[in-house]
């Protein structure tokens, strides 16, 4: 789904006079290109025309626009992506939004009563973006907070995600399953399977797929979309594997359950 309803635009059309290269039309045009990397994680100037109803060349000027500005970066196939600038934008605008205010109390309860890290993650193109994390005091072993961000395929948080949102899916397995360690899932097929299973049971689990002895559990935050739930974030877990899937298993997952339910409840709420 686009991040941006827009109307179809008619960016080579006639412009009211005076006002061909005017900042609002260039502006409208670059929200239009960025946009359509909402529903792809890579194009090339055919299809942005294409997506835009705009010619080529105009496509092509854009594309090289955003990517000198550091919002798009040109991948050796000569298609573009999202650039690591857009990335940072986004970081903080994800930071000041509602999500993370309505979660940080679900989340202080869940780490007082499971006595380990909790994590709130949302999708920054195929990856996953931590823009909170509560770590308890008490933890003698500290899964290492340099890690903000990690590929959706290869942990809980991104499984939840990817389970409701059937073009993140196509996008992460078009992206490629890399191996990170002996237990990160790279079939696609298994990958499939793992996320229908995620669907029937409310919740994911990762075993040692990012960084080898540390394990995770998640649950999806959702907000109402069309009357039905959509994932807009991850609520998760994280501990030495031998702490989270092992006979605290149950106690766990239904702890991030709850608390998942409780976020998205409280955004229900806020939202209206």
């Amino acid at each position: 789904m686009s991040v941006l309803s827009l109307p179809p635009l008619d960016l080579d059309g006639p412009a009211p006079a005076g006002e061909d290269d005017s900042p609002l039309r260039s502006v409208s045009t670059a929200v239009a290109v960025l946009d359509c990397f909402a529903d792809e994680a890579e194009l090339g100037a055919t299809r942005v025309a294409a997506r835009l109803g705009i010619a080529k060349s105009t496509a092509c000027r854009m594309l090289a626009a955003l990517s000198t500005g550091g919002l798009l970066e040109r991948t050796g196939s000569g298609r573009y992506r999202l650039g690591l600038r857009l990335f940072e934008y986004g970081q903080l605008a994800v930071d000041r939004l509602m999500l993370r205010d309505v979660a940080l109390p679900a989340m202080g309860e869940l780490r007082e009563l499971l006595r380990e890290t909790i994590q709130l993650g949302v999708v920054v193109g195929t990856d996953v973006l931590y823009v909170e994390r509560a770590e308890a005091a008490s933890m003698n072993v500290r899964f290492r907070s340099e890690h903000r961000r990690n590929p959706a395929h290869s942990s809980s948080a991104g499984r939840v995600l990817a389970a409701g949102d059937p073009a993140l899916i196509t996008a992460i397995l078009e992206r490629g399953l890399q191996r990170y360690t002996p237990f990160t899932v790279v079939d696609p097929g298994r990958y499939r399977q793992i996320l229908a299973t995620t669907r029937e049971q409310g919740y994911a689990t990762s075993r040692e797929e990012f960084e080898p002895g540390w394990s995770s559990i998640a649950a999806p935050i959702t907000l109402s979309r069309g009357g039905r739930p959509h994932p807009v974030a991850a609520l998760s877990v994280v501990a030495p594997t031998s702490r989270i899937l092992g006979p605290r298993k149950p106690a766990v997952v239904q702890g991030v359950r709850r608390a998942a339910a409780r976020v998205s409840a409280d955004l229900e709420r806020a939202r209206s």
